[in-house]
């Protein structure tokens, strides 16, 4: 064997065991640093001194006030992960009450929010300067709670006024359509001149005719029917409208609640990043070290300062938009008065799918709405039909008349044959002959009469008319199928909002899970960065996953309240009531 492979073997033996040594080594400091060792050798650092674990702070310390002082950070508080609960199975069965933990006792499950006053935010000190604050448009806050929303909401919201108003209209339609049952007046004076035998004639005729309808071919008796239809349809329309307005300003008001949240957890973000920066700055003065690592906390810092400023603004949308649903003015800056995010039951869990089907059947204004006015069009095709039909009615008649005549051979004594006018308001009504009366010339002569008018009017052979009938026949079918798919849709919609109610609530303990396994993540890669076993991009990214594991602890939360509105609006039990305290049964 030659000397070369032989040196070179012994090379690589030697490198084994240096490797292999350090890895023993790495593996000692990681198990002490995470065990907590006492005895364990720190770097020592100028300007810096590592925090005990006796004072890392919980995972509520994330959403707690932030300080004003951000420029003076304190040394870096790393969460440690709460005591996890003793079970975290969670029932999804609606129908089993009992078998649902109490989901507000677990820490970790409410998100803690306290007042934020967009206009006195700390500034902020950037990695490269000040930064500068996002100036707001907001004229002042108000303070609202969720109650005071939704009774708004019903009295002045838009839509809700504009079906109101509707309504109205559909009420006044009713009293129009029975006055067609009242007998008609119809007052005149006419003054015709005649020109006969070199004579001129006047007839002054002053009239007043009252006609009572018999029978109209239904037209008006089946005219009132359908405007009350209408009416009844445009009643619950409104409360159609009012059950969509709740829900939307529920849903926008949760929506404000989940930004005001998610700007309290970019808060914390940029604490820690600034804490993290200036751990990184005092550990390469210390010769500990690097600049990279600087550079790194830096452009996690200018990254969580940006979405702290875009958080300020999508929590201002979030204003601005139920300001814009409640009719308010979009400078009032509206801030929720709730101070907890947690687990909120408002659906009745003893409720099945088939107990919520009934309620939807029972109580959705849009079913109750369309049955209306599928018998409103029905009730339209018989007034159509009236057309077809003979009119009867009795008619009074009352005349006062004075006959001038001029010329001639001068008779003092003259004659008329009267005037034949419409009775009524139309031709359709039949005609009555008025005046016919003799006397002296200059005598006024009052005339009164009475009968029963029959008569039957085709106009165009009642082909219009039949035409008319065949073709709203179809047009209440198409109603009748647009009921049919109506209770198609919120069957459909009933059950999507019962499964994702069931799905968002099984997120819940999910994210809680994720929160305390990056809490640990979290705290594990800052023990290993002091120590210097771990590198400062695992903190970055344990702190990325911190921020994201908070944030989607808050989406379902907000999630599963959004999910039991819907419900709530599905099965028609959507109230102030229910939506504040949960009793609808």
């Amino acid at each position: 064997m030659s000397p070369s492979p032989i040196r070179f073997l012994l090379q690589a033996v030697l490198c084994s065991f240096l490797s292999l040594s350090n890895l023993c080594q790495e593996a000692a400091y990681a198990a002490e640093a995470s065990n907590g060792a006492s005895d364990l050798q720190q770097p020592q650092l100028r300007g810096y001194k590592p925090q005990p674990d006796s004072e890392i702070g919980s995972i509520r310390d994330i959403f707690k006030e932030p300080k004003p002082g951000l420029t003076t950070a304190p040394p870096p508080v790393i969460p440690s992960p709460p005591a996890p609960p003793e079970d975290t199975r969670f029932s999804v069965d609606l129908r089993e009450p009992a078998s649902i933990p109490d989901i507000s006792q677990l820490r970790s499950a409410v998100v803690k929010l306290d007042q934020i006053n967009l206009s006195q935010l700390p500034i902020l000190r950037a990695a490269t300067g000040p930064l500068p604050p996002l100036r707001l448009e907001a004229s002042y806050s108000e303070a609202v709670t969720l109650r005071q929303l939704l009774t708004l909401a019903v009295d002045n919201n838009l839509p809700i006024k504009i079906a109101a108003a509707e309504q109205k209209s559909k009420k006044y339609d009713v009293l129009s359509s029975f006055g067609q049952l009242l007998p008609t007046s119809a007052t005149g004076y006419v003054r015709p001149h005649t020109w006969t035998q070199g004579s001129q004639i006047n007839f002054p005729l002053f009239y007043q005719i009252v006609y009572m309808p018999v029978f109209k071919g239904g037209h008006d008796v089946f005219d009132l029917l359908r405007a009350r239809h209408e009416s009844r349809a445009a009643a619950h329309f409104t409360n159609a409208t009012i059950n969509d307005q709740l829900l939307e300003v529920y849903v926008k008001y949760q929506e404000l609640i989940l930004q005001r949240a998610l700007l309290q957890i970019r808060i914390k973000a940029v604490e820690v990043s600034q804490t993290q920066l200036q751990m990184n700055e005092d550990m390469k003065a210390a010769g500990e070290g690097t600049r990279f690592e600087v550079l790194q906390s830096r452009s996690q810092l200018l990254r969580d300062q940006q979405d702290l400023l875009k958080q300020q603004v999508d929590l201002r949308h979030a204003a601005i938009n139920l300001a814009a649903c409640l009719n308010l003015s979009p400078t009032m800056n509206l801030i929720p008065d709730e101070h907890d995010v947690s687990v909120t039951n408002i659906i009745n869990p003893s409720l099945s799918i088939f107990d919520l089907t009934n309620l939807a059947i029972e109580r959705r204004p849009e079913l109750k709405r369309y049955e209306e006015l599928r018998l409103a069009a029905r009730r339209e095709v018989q007034v159509a039909a009236s057309e077809l039909y003979p009119n009867a009615s009795f008619f009074i008649v009352n005349g006062l008349a004075n006959t001038h005549v001029r010329g001639g051979t001068g008779s003092t004594s003259a004659s008329n044959s009267g005037l034949v006018i419409p009775a009524g308001i139309a031709l359709a009504g039949g005609l009555i002959n008025v005046g016919g009366t003799s006397g002296t010339n200059g005598q006024w002569i009052n005339s009164f009469s009475a009968g029963f008018l029959l008569n039957w009017l085709l106009p165009g052979m009642g082909v219009p008319a039949m035409g008319r009938v065949l073709a709203l026949k179809q047009q209440a079918r198409k109603v009748a199928l647009q009921a049919n798919q109506t209770f198609v849709d919120i069957m459909r919609d009933l059950h999507n909002s019962y499964l994702d109610v069931l799905n968002s609530r099984a997120e819940i303990p999910v994210a809680e899970d994720a929160v305390v396994t990056a809490a640990e993540e979290l705290r594990n890669a800052d023990m290993r960065h002091r120590y210097g076993v771990g590198t400062n991009l695992d903190v970055l990214q344990a702190q990325r996953d911190y921020i994201s594991a908070l944030t989607r602890q808050a989406d379902a939360l907000i999630a599963y309240r959004k999910a039991q509105a819907r419900l709530l609006h599905d099965s028609g039990t959507i109230s102030v009531d229910t939506l504040t305290m949960g009793k609808a049964w």
